[in-house]
């Protein structure tokens, strides 16, 4: 491939993944002849989990990080995906929502089961863990900080199992625990419902993209969740007051034919602060899958904090990277999101 390709894709696959231009150069270079930039998962088990992994970051990851969720970049592949994780900070709050353990409610009551269910750290490097389901499909990589922060990570979770009086059930190796083979056996995961496994495509695609969070896009601040049994995934996308907004371009990124998801723009509606949120509305052609965008431009207090002072300068200097804003094509017919 010319170096003039390389370095061409390689600006893509950074806008995409948010990886460092080094990564990107490498992986466009290893691309064997017509593989995508962005790979799907080749196995619809790595799909279903990867659905699972961006849940448990929507719900844990809820508090401001230099990057979007704490995730500074992403390495997808056809058989797993890497997060890089920013922090010590981000990887405790990723690690309680990932590994699974057991919880009691109360004498004569049944627990409840956290996390990735059956789910264990299948191996330690210098940069990270990989975690797989057992006896299942389903890889993730995290990678980041020293292998000592992951260690000193896992100990605090542990200790807070504990300390609680549960099982931390992914300290059990190589085997199920009870609790989770009862869990599976009741269905209670959510990538049992049909609903859930028709619209995994969009949590997988993207969590493979979440770069474009931070690399197209311009908030301070995301956080999420899913709803209708992983129907509707929604972004919620808190901005500075003297900042753009950027939905245009983060909305063609996501529509891009050769690299982003089958989703179509459906209607949008503009921010009015104090009155009414920013929303821009997207589907697929067959309606398996909704992603609803939400905008809101707030200044949240940094007085007195200076953890929060410290961070909000380090996202203004992200922020401060990428310039412009395009406007929203007109919808044919005027629609909006409601």
């Amino acid at each position: 491939m010319p170096s003039a390709q390389i370095s061409r894709r390689a600006h893509t696959y950074v806008r995409y993944t948010g990886a460092p231009r080094q990564l990107a150069s490498n992986v466009v270079a290893a691309l064997a002849p017509g593989a995508p930039l962005i790979p799907a998962p080749a196995e619809h088990e790595q799909l279903l989990f990867e659905s699972e992994v961006l849940y448990h970051v929507l719900s844990t990851q809820r508090d401001f990080f230099e990057y979007p969720f704490g995730i500074q970049y992403v390495e997808p592949t056809a058989d797993d995906v890497r997060l890089h994780v920013e922090s010590a900070r981000s990887l405790d709050l990723l690690l309680s929502g990932l590994l699974p353990c057991y919880m009691p409610v109360g004498p004569g009551e049944r627990g409840e089961l956290y996390g990735l269910c059956g789910v264990r750290i299948c191996a330690r490097t210098e940069r990270g863990i990989e975690l797989r389901r057992l006896g299942r499909p389903g890889s993730l990589k995290l990678t980041g900080p020293s292998r000592r922060c992951f260690a000193q990570a896992e100990a605090r979770l542990l200790e807070r199992v504990e300390d609680n009086g549960g099982q931390a059930c992914w300290r059990t190796e190589g085997r199920w625990t009870d609790q989770e083979r009862r869990w599976d056996a009741d269905r209670q995961p959510l990538v049992y419902e049909p609903i859930w496994r028709d619209a995994a495509w969009l949590p997988s695609g993207l969590l493979r993209r979440l770069g474009l969070l931070h690399t197209v896009a311009v908030p301070q601040l995301v956080t999420g969740h899913e709803n209708r049994l992983g129907e509707w995934w929604i972004l919620e996308l808190d901005h500075f007051a003297d900042t753009g907004l950027r939905r245009a371009e983060l909305v063609q990124a996501l529509t891009d034919a050769d690299h982003g998801l089958p989703l179509q723009l459906r209607g949008y509606r503009d921010c009015k602060p104090g009155e009414s949120l920013g929303l821009v509305l997207l589907q697929d052609q067959a309606e398996t899958a909704t992603l609803q965008l939400r905008y809101d431009r707030f200044d949240y207090p940094a007085k007195g904090r200076t953890d929060r002072t410290e961070m909000f300068a380090a996202i203004r200097q992200r922020i401060s990277k990428v310039t412009g804003e395009a406007q929203l094509p007109p919808m044919p017919d005027g629609r909006a999101t409601g």
